[in-house]
Protein backbone atom coordinates (compact mmCIF):
# COMPACT_ATOMS: atom_id res chain seq x y z
CA UNK A 1 0.00 0.00 0.00
CA UNK A 2 1.09 3.32 -0.88
CA UNK A 3 3.16 4.96 2.08
CA UNK A 4 0.82 8.39 2.08
CA UNK A 5 -2.55 6.81 2.93
CA UNK A 6 -2.78 3.84 5.34
CA UNK A 7 -6.38 4.44 6.62
CA UNK A 8 -6.83 0.18 7.26
CA UNK A 9 -4.15 1.59 10.42
CA UNK A 10 -5.54 2.32 14.07
CA UNK A 11 -5.81 5.70 15.13
CA UNK A 12 -2.49 6.68 15.64
CA UNK A 13 -3.76 8.48 19.07
CA UNK A 14 -5.10 5.24 20.16
CA UNK A 15 -1.39 3.30 19.79
CA UNK A 16 -0.60 2.74 23.29
CA UNK A 17 -1.44 0.04 25.37
CA UNK A 18 -4.55 -1.62 23.93
CA UNK A 19 -4.32 0.96 20.40
CA UNK A 20 -0.61 -0.90 19.95
CA UNK A 21 -1.95 -4.30 20.86
CA UNK A 22 -5.08 -3.69 18.15
CA UNK A 23 -2.47 -2.64 15.27
CA UNK A 24 -0.26 -5.42 15.84
CA UNK A 25 -3.16 -7.77 15.91
CA UNK A 26 -4.57 -6.22 12.45
CA UNK A 27 -0.84 -7.01 10.89
CA UNK A 28 -1.04 -10.36 11.91
CA UNK A 29 -4.34 -10.90 10.69
CA UNK A 30 -3.52 -9.50 7.58
CA UNK A 31 -0.37 -11.44 7.38
CA UNK A 32 -1.73 -14.69 8.19
CA UNK A 33 -4.55 -15.06 5.81
CA UNK A 34 -2.39 -13.59 2.99
CA UNK A 35 -0.17 -16.78 3.26
CA UNK A 36 -2.71 -19.13 3.84
CA UNK A 37 -4.16 -17.47 0.61
CA UNK A 38 -1.21 -17.96 -1.19
CA UNK A 39 -0.73 -21.63 0.41
CA UNK A 40 -4.40 -22.82 -0.64
CA UNK A 41 -3.76 -20.77 -4.08
CA UNK A 42 -0.65 -22.93 -4.78
CA UNK A 43 -2.32 -25.90 -3.95
CA UNK A 44 -5.04 -25.75 -6.05
CA UNK A 45 -2.55 -24.72 -9.30
CA UNK A 46 -0.96 -28.01 -8.87
CA UNK A 47 -2.18 -30.21 -12.04
CA UNK A 48 -2.76 -33.33 -10.01
CA UNK A 49 -3.71 -35.56 -13.38
CA UNK A 50 -0.43 -35.46 -14.01
CA UNK A 51 0.86 -36.69 -10.99
CA UNK A 52 1.17 -40.08 -9.87
CA UNK A 53 -1.76 -41.95 -8.11
CA UNK A 54 -0.27 -42.10 -4.43
CA UNK A 55 1.32 -38.47 -5.11
CA UNK A 56 -2.53 -37.22 -6.31
CA UNK A 57 -3.60 -38.60 -3.04
CA UNK A 58 -1.66 -36.94 -0.83
CA UNK A 59 -1.98 -33.60 -2.60
CA UNK A 60 -6.09 -34.37 -2.02
CA UNK A 61 -5.23 -34.56 1.62
CA UNK A 62 -3.08 -31.45 1.70
CA UNK A 63 -5.75 -29.42 -0.13
CA UNK A 64 -8.57 -30.76 2.10
CA UNK A 65 -6.69 -30.17 5.29
CA UNK A 66 -5.80 -26.77 4.30
CA UNK A 67 -9.56 -25.59 3.82
CA UNK A 68 -10.04 -26.88 7.59
CA UNK A 69 -7.15 -25.11 8.84
CA UNK A 70 -8.26 -21.57 6.97
CA UNK A 71 -11.56 -21.94 8.43
CA UNK A 72 -9.66 -22.31 11.73
CA UNK A 73 -7.15 -19.57 11.35
CA UNK A 74 -10.36 -17.57 10.32
CA UNK A 75 -12.75 -18.45 13.49
CA UNK A 76 -9.65 -17.89 15.83
CA UNK A 77 -8.50 -14.23 14.27
CA UNK A 78 -11.70 -13.01 14.63
CA UNK A 79 -12.60 -14.50 18.26
CA UNK A 80 -8.80 -12.91 19.27
CA UNK A 81 -10.11 -9.63 17.78
CA UNK A 82 -13.34 -9.77 19.67
CA UNK A 83 -14.86 -9.44 16.70
CA UNK A 84 -18.24 -9.96 15.50
CA UNK A 85 -17.55 -11.83 11.97
CA UNK A 86 -20.09 -10.79 8.75
CA UNK A 87 -22.67 -13.80 8.01
CA UNK A 88 -21.53 -15.88 5.51
CA UNK A 89 -23.78 -18.14 3.00
CA UNK A 90 -21.16 -20.84 3.82
CA UNK A 91 -22.30 -21.57 7.34
CA UNK A 92 -24.37 -24.43 5.96
CA UNK A 93 -22.77 -28.01 5.15
CA UNK A 94 -23.58 -28.88 1.51
CA UNK A 95 -22.79 -32.78 2.34
CA UNK A 96 -22.07 -34.03 -1.59
CA UNK A 97 -18.88 -31.58 -0.85
CA UNK A 98 -18.52 -32.37 2.65
CA UNK A 99 -18.43 -36.05 1.98
CA UNK A 100 -16.10 -35.66 -0.67
CA UNK A 101 -13.41 -33.46 1.14
CA UNK A 102 -13.60 -36.02 4.15
CA UNK A 103 -12.54 -38.62 2.07
CA UNK A 104 -10.13 -36.25 0.44
CA UNK A 105 -8.53 -35.74 3.82
CA UNK A 106 -8.23 -39.09 5.75
CA UNK A 107 -8.12 -41.74 3.26
CA UNK A 108 -3.98 -41.00 2.54
CA UNK A 109 -3.51 -40.48 6.17
CA UNK A 110 -4.96 -44.46 6.95
CA UNK A 111 -2.90 -45.28 3.99
CA UNK A 112 -0.12 -44.73 5.81
CA UNK A 113 -0.81 -46.14 8.93
CA UNK A 114 -1.61 -49.21 6.98
CA UNK A 115 -5.17 -49.68 7.50
CA UNK A 116 -8.14 -47.96 5.28
CA UNK A 117 -10.55 -45.14 5.34
CA UNK A 118 -14.05 -45.52 3.59
CA UNK A 119 -17.56 -43.47 3.93
CA UNK A 120 -20.58 -45.52 3.77
CA UNK A 121 -24.24 -43.97 3.09
CA UNK A 122 -26.90 -46.13 4.17
CA UNK A 123 -30.00 -44.64 2.30
CA UNK A 124 -30.17 -41.13 0.75
CA UNK A 125 -28.09 -37.98 2.18
CA UNK A 126 -29.79 -34.92 3.53
CA UNK A 127 -28.96 -31.82 0.95
CA UNK A 128 -27.43 -29.85 3.84
CA UNK A 129 -26.73 -29.92 7.41
CA UNK A 130 -27.35 -26.33 9.14
CA UNK A 131 -24.15 -26.11 11.13
CA UNK A 132 -21.46 -24.52 10.76
CA UNK A 133 -18.81 -26.13 8.55
CA UNK A 134 -15.97 -25.96 10.98
CA UNK A 135 -17.74 -27.27 14.34
CA UNK A 136 -18.91 -30.34 12.17
CA UNK A 137 -15.28 -30.79 10.66
CA UNK A 138 -13.50 -30.14 14.18
CA UNK A 139 -16.04 -33.14 15.58
CA UNK A 140 -15.39 -35.81 12.91
CA UNK A 141 -12.04 -34.64 12.62
CA UNK A 142 -11.48 -35.59 15.93
CA UNK A 143 -12.91 -38.93 15.43
CA UNK A 144 -11.39 -40.18 12.80
CA UNK A 145 -7.91 -39.12 13.67
CA UNK A 146 -8.55 -41.21 17.32
CA UNK A 147 -9.38 -43.90 15.72
CA UNK A 148 -6.50 -44.27 13.38
CA UNK A 149 -4.13 -43.26 16.29
CA UNK A 150 -5.48 -45.90 18.47
CA UNK A 151 -6.21 -48.37 15.68
CA UNK A 152 -3.23 -48.54 13.49
CA UNK A 153 -2.97 -50.56 10.35
CA UNK A 154 -6.70 -51.20 10.80
CA UNK A 155 -9.86 -49.81 8.94
CA UNK A 156 -12.03 -47.28 9.88
CA UNK A 157 -15.03 -46.34 8.51
CA UNK A 158 -17.63 -43.58 8.71
CA UNK A 159 -21.54 -44.49 8.11
CA UNK A 160 -24.32 -41.96 7.28
CA UNK A 161 -28.14 -42.58 8.06
CA UNK A 162 -30.94 -41.31 8.29
CA UNK A 163 -34.56 -39.72 7.09
CA UNK A 164 -36.61 -36.35 7.45
CA UNK A 165 -38.00 -37.47 10.99
CA UNK A 166 -35.02 -39.02 12.96
CA UNK A 167 -32.41 -36.31 11.20
CA UNK A 168 -29.04 -37.79 10.65
CA UNK A 169 -26.69 -40.29 12.54
CA UNK A 170 -22.88 -40.03 11.89
CA UNK A 171 -20.73 -42.85 13.26
CA UNK A 172 -17.30 -43.04 13.22
CA UNK A 173 -16.46 -47.25 13.50
CA UNK A 174 -12.97 -48.38 14.26
CA UNK A 175 -11.45 -51.73 14.59
CA UNK A 176 -8.83 -50.70 17.11
CA UNK A 177 -9.08 -51.84 20.75
CA UNK A 178 -12.19 -49.54 21.53
CA UNK A 179 -12.97 -46.80 24.00
CA UNK A 180 -11.39 -47.79 27.43
CA UNK A 181 -13.56 -47.86 30.72
CA UNK A 182 -13.11 -44.81 32.43
CA UNK A 183 -14.09 -42.62 28.68
CA UNK A 184 -16.76 -44.83 28.65
CA UNK A 185 -18.07 -44.07 31.98
CA UNK A 186 -16.61 -40.91 33.51
CA UNK A 187 -16.99 -41.78 37.40
CA UNK A 188 -14.13 -43.83 36.67
CA UNK A 189 -11.04 -41.75 37.15
CA UNK A 190 -7.52 -43.38 36.16
CA UNK A 191 -4.87 -41.77 35.23
CA UNK A 192 -3.64 -38.34 34.06
CA UNK A 193 -6.72 -35.33 34.01
CA UNK A 194 -8.97 -34.48 31.31
CA UNK A 195 -6.90 -31.51 30.24
CA UNK A 196 -3.74 -33.82 29.59
CA UNK A 197 -3.30 -34.56 25.98
CA UNK A 198 -3.62 -38.40 24.99
CA UNK A 199 -6.23 -38.49 27.87
CA UNK A 200 -9.54 -38.07 26.31
CA UNK A 201 -9.05 -34.20 25.52
CA UNK A 202 -10.39 -34.87 21.90
CA UNK A 203 -13.05 -36.73 22.64
CA UNK A 204 -13.61 -33.64 25.46
CA UNK A 205 -13.30 -31.12 22.79
CA UNK A 206 -15.86 -33.38 20.93
CA UNK A 207 -18.45 -33.21 23.53
CA UNK A 208 -18.46 -29.50 23.61
CA UNK A 209 -18.47 -29.00 20.22
CA UNK A 210 -21.58 -31.40 19.44
CA UNK A 211 -23.48 -29.26 22.08
CA UNK A 212 -23.07 -26.37 20.53
CA UNK A 213 -24.80 -27.67 17.34
CA UNK A 214 -27.39 -29.27 19.74
CA UNK A 215 -26.25 -32.79 18.26
CA UNK A 216 -25.71 -36.03 20.60
CA UNK A 217 -22.58 -37.73 21.21
CA UNK A 218 -22.73 -41.43 22.55
CA UNK A 219 -19.80 -43.79 22.44
CA UNK A 220 -19.61 -47.64 22.96
CA UNK A 221 -17.68 -50.24 21.59
CA UNK A 222 -18.88 -53.44 19.20
CA UNK A 223 -19.74 -56.16 21.06
CA UNK A 224 -18.68 -58.51 17.90
CA UNK A 225 -15.41 -56.64 17.03
CA UNK A 226 -14.08 -54.88 20.27
CA UNK A 227 -13.41 -51.81 18.34
CA UNK A 228 -15.20 -48.56 18.83
CA UNK A 229 -17.95 -46.95 18.07
CA UNK A 230 -18.82 -42.85 18.22
CA UNK A 231 -22.32 -41.83 17.35
CA UNK A 232 -22.85 -38.69 16.56
CA UNK A 233 -26.79 -37.69 15.87
CA UNK A 234 -27.95 -34.55 14.60
CA UNK A 235 -31.41 -33.28 15.16
CA UNK A 236 -33.99 -33.19 12.32
CA UNK A 237 -34.03 -29.39 12.79
CA UNK A 238 -30.84 -29.07 11.56
CA UNK A 239 -31.07 -31.47 8.71
CA UNK A 240 -32.31 -29.97 5.55
CA UNK A 241 -33.99 -32.65 3.02
CA UNK A 242 -34.93 -30.75 0.10
CA UNK A 243 -32.56 -29.87 -1.98
CA UNK A 244 -33.03 -33.52 -4.16
CA UNK A 245 -30.00 -35.97 -1.94
CA UNK A 246 -26.23 -34.93 -2.10
CA UNK A 247 -26.65 -33.65 -5.50
CA UNK A 248 -23.52 -30.86 -5.98
CA UNK A 249 -24.27 -27.08 -5.95
CA UNK A 250 -23.98 -26.02 -9.56
CA UNK A 251 -21.42 -22.99 -9.98
CA UNK A 252 -23.51 -19.82 -10.12
CA UNK A 253 -24.10 -18.57 -13.89
CA UNK A 254 -21.78 -15.10 -14.18
CA UNK A 255 -22.25 -15.64 -18.18
CA UNK A 256 -22.67 -12.36 -20.10
CA UNK A 257 -20.59 -10.62 -17.16
CA UNK A 258 -17.83 -8.56 -17.37
CA UNK A 259 -15.87 -8.13 -14.51
CA UNK A 260 -12.69 -6.10 -13.83
CA UNK A 261 -10.41 -7.83 -11.34
CA UNK A 262 -7.24 -5.52 -9.95
CA UNK A 263 -4.81 -8.15 -7.99
CA UNK A 264 -1.21 -7.67 -8.10
CA UNK A 265 -0.37 -11.23 -6.79
CA UNK A 266 0.02 -13.64 -9.43
CA UNK A 267 -1.19 -16.67 -7.35
CA UNK A 268 -4.36 -14.90 -6.62
CA UNK A 269 -4.56 -13.74 -10.26
CA UNK A 270 -4.67 -17.00 -11.40
CA UNK A 271 -7.00 -18.64 -8.96
CA UNK A 272 -9.89 -15.63 -9.42
CA UNK A 273 -9.56 -16.50 -13.23
CA UNK A 274 -10.04 -20.19 -13.04
CA UNK A 275 -13.39 -19.82 -10.40
CA UNK A 276 -14.58 -16.80 -12.69
CA UNK A 277 -13.96 -18.51 -15.99
CA UNK A 278 -15.50 -21.62 -14.82
CA UNK A 279 -18.99 -19.52 -13.85
CA UNK A 280 -18.71 -18.28 -17.76
CA UNK A 281 -17.91 -14.73 -17.09
CA UNK A 282 -15.59 -12.53 -19.10
CA UNK A 283 -12.77 -11.20 -16.88
CA UNK A 284 -9.98 -8.71 -17.79
CA UNK A 285 -7.20 -8.68 -14.72
CA UNK A 286 -4.76 -5.39 -14.27
CA UNK A 287 -2.19 -5.63 -11.52
CA UNK A 288 -2.35 -2.35 -10.28
CA UNK A 289 -4.41 0.51 -9.11
CA UNK A 290 -3.02 3.22 -11.63
CA UNK A 291 -4.10 -0.34 -14.30
CA UNK A 292 -7.61 -0.50 -12.67
CA UNK A 293 -8.43 3.29 -13.09
CA UNK A 294 -7.08 3.16 -16.50
CA UNK A 295 -9.54 0.04 -17.71
CA UNK A 296 -11.90 1.75 -16.24
CA UNK A 297 -11.85 4.59 -18.05
CA UNK A 298 -11.77 3.03 -21.24
CA UNK A 299 -13.61 -0.19 -21.04
CA UNK A 300 -17.60 -0.84 -19.65
CA UNK A 301 -17.28 -3.86 -16.81
CA UNK A 302 -20.71 -4.99 -14.42
CA UNK A 303 -18.44 -4.91 -11.67
CA UNK A 304 -15.26 -4.16 -10.40
CA UNK A 305 -13.20 -7.10 -8.01
CA UNK A 306 -10.65 -4.81 -5.78
CA UNK A 307 -7.71 -5.54 -4.01
CA UNK A 308 -6.91 -3.37 -1.12
CA UNK A 309 -3.21 -3.18 -1.28
CA UNK A 310 -1.96 -2.89 -4.85
CA UNK A 311 1.65 -0.73 -5.95
CA UNK A 312 0.99 2.80 -7.82
CA UNK A 313 -2.36 3.11 -6.24
CA UNK A 314 -4.11 1.22 -3.32
CA UNK A 315 -7.61 0.02 -3.75
CA UNK A 316 -8.96 2.29 -1.44
CA UNK A 317 -7.88 4.92 -3.92
CA UNK A 318 -9.12 3.40 -6.43
CA UNK A 319 -12.63 3.19 -4.79
CA UNK A 320 -12.73 7.05 -3.96
CA UNK A 321 -11.94 8.56 -7.19
CA UNK A 322 -14.23 6.30 -8.79
CA UNK A 323 -16.95 7.21 -6.32
CA UNK A 324 -16.12 10.90 -6.94
CA UNK A 325 -15.76 10.87 -10.55
CA UNK A 326 -19.76 11.05 -10.84
CA UNK A 327 -21.99 9.16 -13.73
CA UNK A 328 -22.80 5.55 -14.79
CA UNK A 329 -19.02 4.67 -13.37
CA UNK A 330 -19.24 6.09 -10.39
CA UNK A 331 -22.51 4.16 -9.36
CA UNK A 332 -20.80 0.84 -10.91
CA UNK A 333 -20.47 -2.19 -7.87
CA UNK A 334 -17.33 -2.09 -6.17
CA UNK A 335 -16.28 -5.11 -4.02
CA UNK A 336 -13.02 -5.33 -2.02
CA UNK A 337 -10.73 -8.84 -2.13
CA UNK A 338 -8.53 -8.28 0.93
CA UNK A 339 -6.94 -9.87 3.83
CA UNK A 340 -7.60 -6.97 5.90
CA UNK A 341 -11.04 -7.86 7.63
CA UNK A 342 -11.47 -6.74 10.86
CA UNK A 343 -13.69 -4.05 11.74
CA UNK A 344 -11.63 -0.84 12.42
CA UNK A 345 -10.78 -2.42 8.24
CA UNK A 346 -14.14 -2.76 7.14
CA UNK A 347 -15.22 0.32 8.14
CA UNK A 348 -12.50 2.36 6.20
CA UNK A 349 -13.64 0.15 2.95
CA UNK A 350 -16.64 1.02 2.90
CA UNK A 351 -16.12 4.69 3.86
CA UNK A 352 -14.25 4.74 0.81
CA UNK A 353 -16.74 3.55 -1.37
CA UNK A 354 -16.92 -0.41 -1.22
CA UNK A 355 -20.18 -2.39 -1.62
CA UNK A 356 -19.01 -5.55 -0.18
CA UNK A 357 -15.91 -7.20 1.34
CA UNK A 358 -14.32 -10.55 -0.07
CA UNK A 359 -12.11 -12.08 2.54
CA UNK A 360 -9.01 -13.72 1.74
CA UNK A 361 -8.49 -16.45 0.96
CA UNK A 362 -11.47 -17.32 -1.11
CA UNK A 363 -12.73 -20.48 0.18
CA UNK A 364 -15.65 -21.48 -1.41
CA UNK A 365 -16.03 -20.14 -5.67
CA UNK A 366 -20.40 -21.18 -5.04
CA UNK A 367 -20.10 -18.29 -2.37
CA UNK A 368 -17.96 -15.98 -4.36
CA UNK A 369 -20.06 -16.64 -7.39
CA UNK A 370 -23.26 -15.70 -5.45
CA UNK A 371 -21.45 -12.82 -3.97
CA UNK A 372 -21.03 -11.34 -6.85
CA UNK A 373 -24.54 -12.24 -8.53
CA UNK A 374 -25.99 -10.29 -5.39
CA UNK A 375 -24.23 -6.89 -6.16
CA UNK A 376 -24.82 -6.66 -9.61
CA UNK A 377 -28.76 -7.37 -9.05
CA UNK A 378 -29.27 -10.85 -10.97
CA UNK A 379 -31.49 -14.02 -8.80
CA UNK A 380 -28.70 -15.38 -6.37
CA UNK A 381 -31.08 -16.91 -4.17
CA UNK A 382 -31.73 -14.44 -1.62
CA UNK A 383 -34.70 -13.13 -0.67
CA UNK A 384 -35.98 -9.87 -2.29
CA UNK A 385 -38.86 -7.10 -1.37
CA UNK A 386 -41.73 -9.39 -1.82
CA UNK A 387 -40.43 -12.44 0.09
CA UNK A 388 -39.43 -9.69 3.12
CA UNK A 389 -43.05 -7.92 2.58
CA UNK A 390 -45.12 -11.11 2.65
CA UNK A 391 -42.83 -13.33 5.37
CA UNK A 392 -41.95 -15.98 2.83
CA UNK A 393 -39.09 -17.20 1.53
CA UNK A 394 -36.90 -16.07 4.65
CA UNK A 395 -35.12 -18.06 7.04
CA UNK A 396 -36.22 -18.68 10.72
CA UNK A 397 -36.27 -15.62 12.95
CA UNK A 398 -33.60 -16.49 15.93
CA UNK A 399 -30.68 -19.13 15.81
CA UNK A 400 -30.38 -19.20 19.35
CA UNK A 401 -27.32 -21.87 19.38
CA UNK A 402 -25.39 -19.36 17.14
CA UNK A 403 -25.85 -17.21 20.50
CA UNK A 404 -24.74 -19.19 22.83
CA UNK A 405 -22.06 -20.65 21.13
CA UNK A 406 -20.95 -16.84 20.73
CA UNK A 407 -21.11 -15.93 24.15
CA UNK A 408 -19.86 -19.14 25.22
CA UNK A 409 -16.48 -18.00 23.31
CA UNK A 410 -16.28 -14.35 25.06
CA UNK A 411 -16.32 -16.25 28.29
CA UNK A 412 -18.49 -15.04 31.54
CA UNK A 413 -17.06 -11.30 31.56
CA UNK A 414 -16.52 -11.20 27.98
CA UNK A 415 -19.83 -12.10 27.07
CA UNK A 416 -21.45 -9.01 29.33
CA UNK A 417 -19.36 -6.96 27.87
CA UNK A 418 -20.10 -7.83 24.49
CA UNK A 419 -24.00 -7.88 25.15
CA UNK A 420 -23.38 -4.16 26.46
CA UNK A 421 -21.57 -3.42 22.81
CA UNK A 422 -24.06 -5.49 20.89
CA UNK A 423 -27.17 -3.38 22.48
CA UNK A 424 -24.82 0.32 21.67
CA UNK A 425 -24.46 -0.67 18.20
CA UNK A 426 -27.65 -2.00 17.55
CA UNK A 427 -29.41 1.23 19.40
CA UNK A 428 -27.06 3.42 17.10
CA UNK A 429 -28.00 1.47 13.75
CA UNK A 430 -31.66 1.98 14.49
CA UNK A 431 -31.52 5.80 15.33
CA UNK A 432 -29.79 6.23 12.67
CA UNK A 433 -31.86 4.25 10.07
CA UNK A 434 -35.02 6.32 11.31
CA UNK A 435 -33.34 9.14 10.40
CA UNK A 436 -31.63 7.75 7.12
CA UNK A 437 -35.11 6.31 5.83
CA UNK A 438 -36.96 9.16 6.55
CA UNK A 439 -34.47 11.24 4.84
CA UNK A 440 -33.64 9.21 1.86
CA UNK A 441 -30.43 9.14 2.27
CA UNK A 442 -28.74 6.31 0.46
CA UNK A 443 -25.36 6.81 2.35
CA UNK A 444 -26.74 6.64 5.89
CA UNK A 445 -29.00 3.54 4.78
CA UNK A 446 -26.49 1.71 3.30
CA UNK A 447 -23.62 2.11 5.95
CA UNK A 448 -25.75 1.28 8.50
CA UNK A 449 -27.42 -1.87 7.02
CA UNK A 450 -23.49 -3.15 6.56
CA UNK A 451 -23.10 -2.92 10.03
CA UNK A 452 -26.98 -4.65 10.88
CA UNK A 453 -25.59 -7.35 8.50
CA UNK A 454 -22.52 -8.41 10.59
CA UNK A 455 -24.16 -8.12 13.51
CA UNK A 456 -27.58 -9.35 13.26
CA UNK A 457 -26.04 -12.84 11.02
CA UNK A 458 -23.35 -13.49 13.86
CA UNK A 459 -26.15 -13.04 16.75
CA UNK A 460 -28.24 -15.25 14.63
CA UNK A 461 -31.23 -13.13 14.01
CA UNK A 462 -30.80 -14.52 10.75
CA UNK A 463 -34.62 -13.35 9.33
CA UNK A 464 -33.17 -9.74 9.99
CA UNK A 465 -29.87 -10.20 8.52
CA UNK A 466 -31.40 -10.80 4.88
CA UNK A 467 -33.94 -8.00 5.56
CA UNK A 468 -30.76 -6.06 6.59
CA UNK A 469 -29.40 -6.58 2.86
CA UNK A 470 -32.50 -6.35 1.13
CA UNK A 471 -32.76 -2.70 2.34
CA UNK A 472 -28.86 -2.32 1.41
CA UNK A 473 -29.49 -3.74 -1.82
CA UNK A 474 -32.72 -1.77 -2.61
CA UNK A 475 -30.91 1.45 -1.80
CA UNK A 476 -28.09 0.88 -3.98
CA UNK A 477 -30.65 0.63 -6.43
CA UNK A 478 -32.47 3.95 -5.41
CA UNK A 479 -35.71 2.25 -4.96
CA UNK A 480 -36.74 4.94 -2.73
CA UNK A 481 -40.25 3.97 -3.24
CA UNK A 482 -39.39 0.59 -1.44
CA UNK A 483 -37.85 2.45 1.64
CA UNK A 484 -40.56 2.41 4.10
CA UNK A 485 -42.09 -0.51 3.28
CA UNK A 486 -38.99 -2.58 3.58
CA UNK A 487 -37.83 -0.63 6.70
CA UNK A 488 -41.51 -1.53 8.78
CA UNK A 489 -40.69 -4.89 9.82
CA UNK A 490 -36.95 -4.84 9.57
CA UNK A 491 -37.40 -2.34 12.20
CA UNK A 492 -39.86 -4.73 14.29
CA UNK A 493 -37.47 -7.26 14.24
CA UNK A 494 -34.47 -5.10 15.24
CA UNK A 495 -36.58 -4.38 17.83
CA UNK A 496 -37.37 -7.82 18.71
CA UNK A 497 -33.65 -8.97 19.07
CA UNK A 498 -32.64 -5.77 21.39
CA UNK A 499 -35.58 -6.80 24.06
CA UNK A 500 -33.82 -10.56 23.60
CA UNK A 501 -30.23 -9.31 24.19
CA UNK A 502 -30.97 -6.90 26.64
CA UNK A 503 -33.02 -9.81 28.70
CA UNK A 504 -30.18 -12.45 27.99
CA UNK A 505 -27.55 -9.91 29.35
CA UNK A 506 -29.69 -9.84 32.96
CA UNK A 507 -28.92 -13.50 32.85
CA UNK A 508 -25.54 -12.99 31.77
CA UNK A 509 -24.91 -10.97 35.03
Amino acid sequence: MNAEIDPLSPNPKNRDGDGRATEVLQQLSHDIRSAMSDVLGGIRLIDTPRLDPQTQTQIDRVRAAADTLAMLVDDALMTAAGEIPEKGVSRAVVMSDWLGNLDRRWAGRAAERGGGFSVQLIGDAPYRLLVPPIVLDRIIGNLVGNALVHGPGRDVVVELTGSPETGLEICVADQGPGFPAHVLDPSIRVGPPASTAGSGLGLGIVQELSAQISATLTLCNDPATGGGRARLVIPAAKVDWSGGGAAPLSPADLSGLRILVAEDNLTNQTILRQMLDLMGAETVIVADGLAAMAALGGESFDIGLIDIEMPRMSGLQVMEQVRKGGGALAKMPLVAITAYVLRDNREAIYAAGADGIIGKPVASADDFGRTILRHVGLPSGLPDTQDVLSGTGLEQKMDMDRLERLLAAAGHHGSTELLDRVVEDLNAVMANLDTGVADCSVPDIRSQTHILIAISGAMGADRLCQMAEVLNIAAKRRKMDQMAQIYAPLRQDLVDLLALIQARRVTAS
